[in-house]
């Protein structure tokens, strides 16, 4: 059986979003395209050492903090 809450927990809110791109693309938190603004962020992408979908969880998750605050 299918556990989404385990699976949003590990993927965060990215995997929701998994069937609205066209293939081949994915979509990118905007606070993520700025992030990637930054040399040291775009360089530890650069070589590895981050993922988007890892600063795309990153952002969903502070996103949804923010919203649940309010």
């Amino acid at each position: 059986m299918v556990n989404v809450k385990e699976i949003l927990e590990r993927e965060g809110e990215v995997r929701k979003f998994a069937g609205v791109a066209p293939e081949g693309f994915i979509l990118v938190h905007e606070k993520t395209l700025m992030d990637l603004r930054d040399m040291d962020t775009w360089l530890d992408w650069k070589t590895g050492r981050k993922t988007i979908k890892e600063m795309n969880k990153k952002n969903f998750d502070l996103e949804e903090k923010t919203l649940s605050l309010k």
